[in-house]
């Protein structure tokens, strides 16, 4: 299918780019391509949200809490699971499909991607989803993760663990670190190099890959070469410190959209609320579910992205300070105009694919 915007648009967002430093941390921002209005959303995404924005205006405030009922879970799992990006890859990508045996037994389904020029020894990208622990699937990131496997000639996976409620942490932390020990081990029997595994995931996602990481450390198995959290749930339990404390007026937002994008804070805000009951747990204050307090030492280079109105924005931001402050190689970048989610929207908006490019990039320069 063809692109909703044009290739001149993509250009525009590198030709606009520019480093900024946030809080000790060295940040590459990517200013809206076609506007240099402050803190507007991007025009196509605005279009695309203003139905939804006019339904929420009606919306009590009992609605923006998070509602853990069955019923409420499978409403946010369908709306969590649309698959909202448009195939764009030329490249014949074959899929495969396995299965991983978690340490109960049950049969983890992972899917590898494969292209038809793939690198010899190729590096490896393993991708986890988010969903808020309760709802995704690899279905939503499909079209980011062949975007960057054609980019790149890499191979990947990409793993389906198990969700909460249902499956209370951790569960679907051990599954996502089962799935990185199978790769390990695997990686030759699909072409990979098993010394260039790079674990990625986006929002619950980052928090597993983070886990994922943590636990390859402390288990001392050398299996992570790289880290990329896309606007990753880093600091559940909201610990602040000089770096973090949660505030609207962290948020620049041009005056036609402010309803709009707080609103859209303000249910973020409530759903985070709700984690304990999703997760089955009543510490989140521990450094798997909030890597924000844990040790900095001995991570590996760590790419992180998020997007300017995103309720995760503040923390993200936050911890790569720390994470550069620890002596971690990170790549922040940050997308104007941007909520949650962009990685979804592949062929929707031009800042997907560009988010899909850095990936790749950061994937190559450190598997070198």
């Amino acid at each position: 299918m063809v692109r909703k915007y044009s290739k001149e648009l993509l250009d525009k967002i590198v030709e606009r780019q520019e480093m900024v430093d946030i809080k000790g941390a060295k940040v590459l921002v990517k200013n809206l391509p076609d506007s240099d209005e402050v803190g507007a959303m991007d025009p196509r995404l605005y279009n695309d949200s203003k139905k939804q924005m006019k339904i929420m205006r009606f919306m009590p405030k009992s609605m923006m809490k998070m509602d853990t009922s069955p019923k409420s879970i499978d409403k946010l799992r369908n709306m969590f699971g649309e698959i909202k990006s448009i195939p764009i890859v030329k490249k014949s990508i074959d899929i495969i499909n396995e299965n991983v045996e978690a340490s109960d037994g049950y049969k983890i389904p992972v899917r590898v991607y494969k292209s038809e020029t793939m690198k010899e020894n190729a590096p490896i990208l393993y991708f986890i989803h988010g969903g808020g622990f309760f709802g995704g699937s690899p279905d939503v990131v499909e079209e980011l993760a062949k975007l960057i496997v054609e980019k790149t000639n890499i191979l990947a996976f990409s793993v389906d663990y198990r969700l909460a409620p249902e499956n209370p942490y951790p569960t679907g932390h051990n599954d996502c670190y089962s799935v990185l020990k199978w790769i390990y081990d695997s990686a030759e029997d699909f072409g990979g190099d098993k010394k260039n595994i790079f674990v990625a995931g986006d929002s619950a996602g980052g928090n597993l890959t983070q886990y994922c990481t943590t636990k390859d450390l402390e288990d001392k198995l050398g299996m992570v070469k790289g880290q990329l959290l896309l606007y990753p749930t880093v600091n559940m339990a909201n610990v602040e410190d000089e770096y973090f404390k949660w505030s609207k007026d962290e948020y620049e937002i041009a005056p036609k959209h402010r309803h709009g994008v707080e609103m859209m804070l303000d249910i973020f805000n409530g759903m985070s609320d709700g984690m304990e009951s999703i997760l089955g747990t009543s510490d989140v204050k521990n450094k798997y579910l909030t890597p924000y307090i844990g040790d900095m030492k001995d991570l590996p280079p760590t790419f992180i992205t998020v997007g300017e109105h995103d309720f995760l924005k503040v923390e993200c931001l936050a911890y790569a300070a720390k994470l550069t402050k620890g002596g971690v190689d990170t790549t922040t970048v940050l997308y104007k105009g941007f909520g949650h989610a962009y990685g979804d929207n592949i062929g929707v908006y031009p800042q997907s694919e560009d988010c899909a490019i850095e990936m790749g990039n950061f994937i190559l320069k450190y598997s070198k």
